[in-house]
């Protein structure tokens, strides 16, 4: 949140500090369908309730997922007929439309974290919000590499939504 002050950061004093002004109008919610991921959509959709904010929710498509064997797909939860990698786009429409927050979804191509902080930019969301790890979590250690890439990489404020 952006805070309304005289000066410099760095030279901040408690009397400098008058209100909290700054509006979230649009909110980017990368999901996959994962436990991390809707957890985050949880976040997203109570954030955008509050301000009366939009959310987009994206999947990334790596393209990569052709190559993973039959059964690792097959293993995973199937959505009510839903393929697993729309998965999160559908709950994400979903939770919205039963809070009456205004939602967009779409897929979209390329790497997963530099797809993210490019969309959230040209859509000029004012906050991601992600879940800590993905689908591909059990390969990935601590926060997970795109959650890190996204909180290191993005301009914009990024909310983890940490499961556990």
């Amino acid at each position: 949140m952006k805070v309304c002050i005289k000066g410099a950061a760095e030279d901040l004093k408690l009397g400098d500090i008058q209100e909290v002004c700054h509006e979230i109008d649009r909110i980017l919610l990368p999901t996959d369908g994962s436990e991390p991921s809707v957890a985050a959509t949880e976040y997203a959709v109570i954030l955008a309730k509050t301000f009366s904010a939009k959310v987009r929710a994206i999947y990334v498509d790596t393209g990569l997922e052709a190559l993973e064997y039959p059964e690792e797909v097959m293993n995973e939860d199937v959505y009510e007929g839903v393929h697993p990698s729309i998965k999160g786009l559908v709950i994400a429409k979903t939770m919205c439309e039963r809070n009456g927050v205004e939602c967009e979804v779409d897929v979209i191509k390329g790497g997963v974290a530099k797809r993210i902080i490019a969309e959230a930019e040209s859509w000029k969301a004012d906050m991601i919000v992600v879940g800590d790890t993905g689908r591909t979590g059990i390969k990935r250690i601590a926060l997970g590499s795109v959650a890190e890439t996204v909180v290191k990489g993005s301009p914009i404020p990024v909310m983890v939504v940490k499961v556990d």
